[in-house]
C-alpha cells in the first residue's frame, strides 16, 4: 500500500488541524508584533519564539521586507468592517486620536534617533 492511498493507517504526515494551529499561532504572533511598541518588552507568549525574533530583525533592517512578511501571514480572505467616525462614541474617537498622536510622536523620536546614529560614525573620521 502506498502512503497516500485512501484507507492508509500508517499515519504518515501531519495530524489533522496541526497546520491550522500553526497558522493561528503565526497570525497571532504577527498581529501582536504589529501592535507592539518598540520600546516595550515582547509579550511573554511570543518573547522566546524565533518568529518574533525574525520579525524584530526584519523590522530593524528592512521595513519594506517586514511589511511584505506581515502581509504574507495574513489570511487570504479578509473582511473589513466599515465604521465611520459618526458611528463611534466620543470617548472612542478621543482614544483613537490620542493613539494616533502617540504613535506619531514615537515615529518622530525613532527617526531622530536614526538620524543621530548616522551622524555619530561620520564624526569620528
Amino acid at each position: 500500500m502506498h502512503r497516500f492511498e485512501q484507507g492508509n493507517t500508517l499515519s504518515w504526515g501531519r495530524p489533522r488541524g496541526s497546520r491550522n494551529a500553526l497558522d493561528a499561532y503565526a497570525y497571532a504572533c504577527a498581529l501582536a508584533h504589529v501592535q507592539h511598541k518598540l520600546r516595550d518588552p515582547a509579550p511573554a507568549e511570543f518573547a522566546d519564539s524565533n518568529l518574533w525574533k525574525a520579525l524584530d530583525v526584519t523590522l530593524r533592517q528592512s521595513p519594506k521586507d517586514y511589511a511584505r512578511q506581515i502581509i504574507s501571514m495574513l489570511p487570504k480572505q479578509v473582511s473589513f468592517e466599515n465604521v465611520t467616525a459618526r458611528e463611534l462614541a466620543d470617548e472612542e474617537l478621543g482614544r483613537l486620536i490620542e493613539a494616533f498622536r502617540q504613535r506619531e510622536l514615537e515615529l518622530r523620536e525613532e527617526r531622530a534617533l536614526g538620524a543621530e546614529m548616522k551622524l555619530i560614525p561620520n564624526a569620528a573620521h
